[in-house]
C-alpha cells in the first residue's frame, strides 16, 4: 500500500496523504500480544474510547499497530471487532483494555473496507480482493464463490438479509456470504443503514430505500453524492459531498440541512450515530455532538486530539468508539 489513504466510502479520487507504512503481512499466533506506545498529544491514538456518554474521551487502541487505520466496527455478543486498511482484523473482549489480532491467512496487503457477521459466519468486503468468509471467528479466511472485479465498499447483515455495496451496484447473499446475486446495478454504493423497517443505501448519484429488505430500491435524494448514511426508528442523515449534514424526519421525502457549527459543507461527516438521546458525528476535523437532532453541532475536546479527522464511529456497551483516518499534519 502506498503513503496515500483513500477514503474507501466516497469516490475513489478523493485521497489524502498518510504516514508512511509498509502494509506487510505477518501471521499472527493467538497468543501473540502485541502492545503500542501510549498516545501522547504528539502521537494520537488509532482509537479513542468515551464512558460517560461522549463527555470525554481516552486512547483505546492497546495492541493496535500506530500505522493501522481503522476501516470499521462490528459489535458481536461481549466482543468488538474492528477491521483495519492493511493491518489485520483486531478484537478485543468488552471490559478488556486489549486488541488482539485474529486473521492468519488474509492475503497479503489486504484492503479491508468492511466487516459483518451472518449465520455463523464473518465476512469481509475489501478493496482489491472481493468479499471473504471466515467460519471460524475470523482466523481463516475464505474467498466467496462470487468473482468481484471491483471493490467492495460496504456491508449490511440483519436477519436472512446480507447486502454488499460495491463500485457496481448492491449485490445480495443468501447463503451468509459464499454466493453473490447483483440485484441492483449501475452506481457506487458507499454505505447502508436501517431504520423503522427501511433500508437505505447511500449512493454516488444520490440515496435510495428499500422497504421489502432489499428487493426493490427507489430515490430519495439526488442532488449530491453520499459518502454514508445512518437512521435509526425517527430520522435519516445524509452524509454529502457538497451540501453538508441532511437530515429527513419523513424517509426521504423533504430535507434539511443540518450543518450549523460543523464548518464548510467541503469539510463533511464521515459517520453519524445516536447514542441515548444524543447525536454524535465523526467528521473532518474531529467528533461533534448534538443535543437537538442537528439543531446545532458542538465539538467536543476533553481527551480528542486536535484536528484529526475521525472516519469510523460506533457505539457499544463500553460506549463510544471512534477510530481515525487522518492525523494533523498529514493534509
Amino acid at each position: 500500500m502506498s503513503n496515500t489513504l483513500i477514503v474507501r466510502s466516497i469516490l475513489p479520487i478523493v485521497a489524502f496523504s498518510l504516514l508512511d507504512c509498509d502494509g506487510r503481512h505477518h501471521k499472527q499466533e493467538t497468543d501473540t500480544i502485541e502492545v503500542t506506545t501510549p498516545a501522547s498529544p504528539q502521537r494520537p491514538a488509532v482509537i479513542y474510547n468515551s464512558t460517560d456518554g461522549g463527555k470525554s474521551w481516552a486512547a483505546f487502541d492497546n495492541g493496535i499497530p500506530y500505522e493501522a487505520t481503522v476501516s470499521s466496527f462490528f459489535v458481536t455478543n461481549d466482543k468488538i471487532l474492528a477491521s483495519t486498511d492493511v493491518h489485520g482484523i483486531y478484537s478485543i473482549a468488552i471490559g478488556q483494555n486489549l486488541w488482539k489480532r485474529l486473521d492468519e491467512n488474509l492475503p497479503e496487503k489486504a484492503d479491508v473496507n468492511a466487516l459483518t457477521a451472518s449465520g455463523g459466519a464473518w465476512i469481509i468486503g475489501t478493496f482489491a480482493h472481493g468479499i471473504l468468509v471466515s467460519k471460524d471467528g475470523g482466523k481463516n479466511w475464505i474467498n466467496s464463490l462470487t468473482s468481484f472485479n471491483v471493490p467492495v465498499r460496504c456491508l449490511y447483515a440483519k436477519d436472512n438479509v446480507l447486502l454488499a455495496g460495491a463500485d457496481d451496484g448492491i449485490y445480495t447473499s443468501r447463503d451468509h456470504g459464499n454466493t453473490w446475486d447483483h440485484i441492483w446495478k449501475g452506481v457506487q454504493v458507499n454505505g447502508f443503514a436501517y431504520g423503522n423497517n427501511t433500508l437505505y443505501a447511500a449512493l454516488m448519484n444520490g440515496a435510495i430505500k428499500s422497504t421489502d429488505d432489499g428487493v426493490h430500491w427507489a430515490y430519495i435524494y439526488k442532488p449530491h453524492t453520499l459518502h454514508d448514511i445512518a437512521a435509526d426508528d425517527e430520522k435519516v442523515y445524509a452524509m454529502t459531498l457538497g451540501s453538508g449534514l441532511q437530515k429527513s424526519s419523513n424517509a426521504g421525502l423533504i430535507w434539511e440541512t443540518i450543518n450549523d457549527g460543523m464548518g464548510t459543507f467541503n469539510l463533511y461527516t464521515f459517520e453519524v450515530k445516536k447514542f441515548g438521546n444524543t447525536l454524535f458525528a465523526a467528521q473532518w476535523y474531529g467528533i461533534y455532538t448534538s443535543d437537538n437532532w442537528g439543531g446545532r453541532w458542538t465539538l467536543i475536546k476533553n481527551g480528542l486530539p486536535d484536528s484529526t479527522a475521525f472516519t469510523t464511529l460506533e457505539a457499544t456497551e463500553l460506549g463510544l468508539v471512534a477510530g481515525i483516518g487522518l492525523r494533523e499534519g498529514d493534509r
